[in-house]
């Protein structure tokens, strides 16, 4: 039985001060997508709240006129991609004022209500409709996006997680006391750990990271390894009609290794779609093509990013009693997004100028250092891979079995 399709969405969970956001915003950047900031979300919700004057300490769910016009107007909205990303409310960027510590603790408050984190779900779950991201808060991989595509619980002492709190304050021109920080820490996690309603805990799929030792450059490199695993191992699509013709997750990525060209399907929003020929390369699970800065397919893959991507090898005409063709696929769905960084675009230059010109392999990196300016280079991350094979038998030999499909691509 197959996996069901995950969604494009990295979550990055934990308690108060584990790092969470500064974090996401850098594994978002190095993907190329937006960072959810759900704290934000559930502050803003807060101060709206306190502004129409309810008191979630009150007994009774909040079902008052008032949130309810609240949560009609939190119309949450995100642009940008990593540390661009911006969250709006209403279409204006949420400010500076949600990150007092009193906003804080009242978006604490109002988080434990099941209303506040019904409705926020839905906000959450229709950003990622709209979106692949990365999603930073406290119950991203358990509740809101269960089906993410790579989970990451980051856990440190509440020690340690004051002295990082107060850095950031001073760093903000304030200043607090650390044992005081540390208690409404201390206080928060007993907060989130023990409501009713989603209580914070990491998903049971989740990579647990403890930061309480280490720096911040050494849980970013430990959570894109887990996400390049995850890229790695994306999951076999839906079983298709002729089994004795379906291939294994092994052969693709065999077969998207050696494959010399594909085609890319997009979705240009209208009634014709477009799809183009192009030349690629897998490195780490992924796939890297180049293209020029701008132009038709550049401004498709702006406004939507989920792509196909198929490969053709091994085709022959033949003809048994009938006409065929033994030949061998493979079709990749999934995102596509732009390489920003400078080493990343080399690296799969390189590859490229590597696979299609092996002869002049001394000259990829100028090559690659020549282009930088001039070219695109997006990634393909596979949600879902398949393959399908109908490959000339091997002939018998010695009373051995002919080889099968899936065999004769190895």
């Amino acid at each position: 039985m197959t996996k069901r399709a995950r969604s494009m969405i990295v979550t990055v969970d934990g308690p108060a001060g584990a790092g969470k956001s500064t974090l996401a915003v850098r594994v978002a950047e190095e993907l190329g997508v937006p960072c959810l900031d759900t704290g934000a979300m559930f502050r803003t919700l807060a101060l709206e709240l306190q502004r129409a004057g309810f008191d979630p300490a009150r007994t009774g769910p909040p079902g008052t006129p008032e949130p309810a016009r609240c949560f009609a107007a939190c119309v949450f909205s995100l642009e940008g991609v990593g540390v661009s990303s911006r969250l709006l409310c209403r279409g204006e960027p949420v400010g500076d004022e949600v990150r007092a510590e009193q906003t804080g603790m009242a978006a604490a408050a109002i988080a434990v209500l099941p209303e506040v984190r019904e409705f926020m779900k839905q906000a959450q779950r229709a950003l990622g409709d709209r979106h692949a991201l990365v999603a930073e808060g406290r119950d991203m991989g358990t509740v809101v996006f269960p089906d993410a595509f790579c989970k990451i619980y980051l856990s440190a002492s509440a020690r340690v997680r004051a002295g990082r709190r107060l850095l950031q304050l001073r760093a903000a021109g304030r200043d607090a006391d650390i044992r005081e920080i540390e208690a409404r820490i201390r206080a928060r996690d007993v907060q989130d750990e023990s409501r009713a309603s989603a209580p914070l805990r990491p998903a049971d799929d989740a990579v647990i990271i403890d930061t309480t030792d280490m720096d911040a450059d050494a849980v970013f490199a430990a959570i894109m390894r887990a996400v390049r695993e995850a890229q790695a191992a994306a999951p076999v699509a839906v079983r298709m009609r002729r089994r004795d013709r379906e291939t294994g997750r092994d052969d693709v990525l065999k077969l998207l290794e050696r494959g010399e060209y594909g085609v890319l399907a997009l979705d240009d929003g209208s009634s014709w779609p477009y799809a183009v020929p192009l030349s690629y390369v897998l490195s780490d699970g992924a796939l890297y093509f180049h293209c020029a800065p701008a132009g038709r397919k550049v401004a498709i893959m702006a406004r939507n990013n989920r792509v196909c991507f198929s490969v053709v090898a091994d085709t022959e005409p033949v003809y048994d009693k009938s006409f065929s063709t033994y030949y061998a696929s493979a079709t990749v769905i999934g995102r596509v997004f732009p390489v920003a960084d400078e080493e990343e675009k080399k690296r799969a230059l390189v590859l490229l100028a590597e696979k299609y010109s092996p002869e002049h392999a001394d000259k990829a990196a100028i090559y690659a250092e020549r282009s930088l300016k001039n070219t695109a280079v997006y990634r393909i991350v596979p949600e879902l891979l398949s393959g399908k094979a109908r490959l000339r038998p091997v002939p018998e030999r010695q009373g051995t079995q002919a080889h099968s499909p899936m065999r004769a691509l190895t």
